[in-house]
């Protein structure tokens, strides 16, 4: 069972940060874990080996210094249910500071926006919490990939979609957890990737119809050995576009899903994983 001690919430002073707060603030309120609120000033690129860098030093601090004072009343209203919320302040890459210090001070859980802006914002998750998602080495929750969070009290559905890899029995008992947490209905689906001018000859049917037997079987299993209870189906189809479906027709208010391993090829953050995150239309929390 999943144990949820303490989350790290890096902030940034965005829209996006400050409508992500009140999910943040209910996760920690729900699992009593401590919250630690980090801001990075990233410095300008090549500050360290530039011999001229030395010029903006003055600019360097008095930047930082109003930085700090504002970090200290971000969100202090949101936060102030809380007991014991530290904030702490460094300088560097954004990325790999978080993820540097969500690894030496043991953090169960990373919380962040994924920063879609415009009308594309669909496609495109921001660099940092790409790079967060790549090389964290623990579950990171993502805000809602649209222009507005749902209530994070009103957690009521969690899909999980199981993918068959090596960590499938552990996303699904971490789903099952967090559904727990907040007494939530949970739901499994696995999504046979076909292309959809596959169905056009009959025989080709018949194909996807014994990839779709066989994955029922295969998830029946899975579920089986995760001792999860909870609903369980296949679709098949484009994944992130099946999971985005299945989430906005059944109503869920999050999605669970698996990130690899970073000894896996293409690293921890996986292709579909980073479709699904972009595409789907609740917060997402990879494991």
């Amino acid at each position: 069972m999943p144990q949820l001690k303490h989350i790290l919430f890096p902030v940034d002073f965005s829209e996006g940060c400050r409508s992500f707060a009140p999910t943040v603030r209910a996760v920690a309120c729900r699992t009593a874990a401590r919250l630690t609120m980090l801001n990075v000033l990233e410095l300008p690129s090549g500050y360290y080996s530039n011999p001229y860098a030395i010029l903006t030093f003055k600019d360097i601090v008095s930047s930082m210094r109003r930085e700090r004072a504002e970090f200290r009343k971000f969100l202090a209203p949101e936060f102030a249910p809380l007991p014991g919320v530290r904030r702490i302040s460094k300088h560097g890459d954004v990325a790999g500071i978080i993820n540097d210090f969500a690894r030496r001070n043991e953090a169960d859980l990373i919380m962040m926006p994924t920063h879609g802006v415009g009308p594309f914002r669909r496609f495109l998750i921001g660099s940092v919490t790409a790079k967060v998602l790549h090389d964290a080495t623990c579950p990171v929750w993502t805000s809602a990939h649209v222009p507005e969070e749902r209530d994070p009290e009103q957690i009521r559905k969690i899909l999980c979609a199981v993918d068959f890899g090596a960590r499938s029995v552990e996303v699904m008992q971490y789903a099952s957890w967090l559904a727990k947490t907040f007494g939530a209905e949970l739901r499994f689906v696995n999504v046979v990737a076909v292309s959809e001018s596959w169905t056009v000859r009959c025989f080709e049917a018949d194909f996807i119809d014994s990839l779709i037997a066989e994955a029922r079987e295969q998830l029946t299993k899975i579920q089986s050995q995760a001792a999860t209870p909870g609903d369980s189906l296949i679709r098949s189809g484009d994944i992130a576009h099946s999971v985005r479906r299945e989430a906005l027709e059944w109503g869920a208010d999050a999605i669970v899903i698996g990130r690899g391993v970073i000894t896996e090829t293409l690293g921890r953050l996986r292709t579909e994983s980073y479709h699904i995150i972009r595409e789907s239309p609740c917060s997402v929390v990879s494991v």
